[in-house]
């Protein structure tokens, strides 16, 4: 077997070189989506209620009430004031 060297010759195609194939920057339709503010209040008050019941619920488990939680919320305490 014949083993010739590594030529440099390789193929770099042309920027549109398919004219089927359009770039986005020279398209002038480019989609778009919006979101009202409305449905942004939406989702916003969807998360705040589920934060809510889960604090309930932990709340009802005395979840707040261990010694890894109060010592956490401990040493947030005196980092803020250190």
């Amino acid at each position: 077997m014949e083993i010739k060297g590594v030529g440099s010759n390789f193929f770099v195609p042309k920027e549109n070189a398919n004219p089927k194939v359009k770039s986005a920057e020279n398209s002038s339709k480019l989609d778009k989506v919006e979101i009202s503010e409305m449905a942004k209040q939406m989702q916003t008050e969807k998360i705040e209620i589920k934060n809510e019941n889960l604090i309930k619920e932990r709340i009802a488990n005395k979840f707040y009430n261990s010694d890894e939680v109060i010592n956490q919320v401990a040493g947030a305490i005196l980092k803020e004031i250190e």
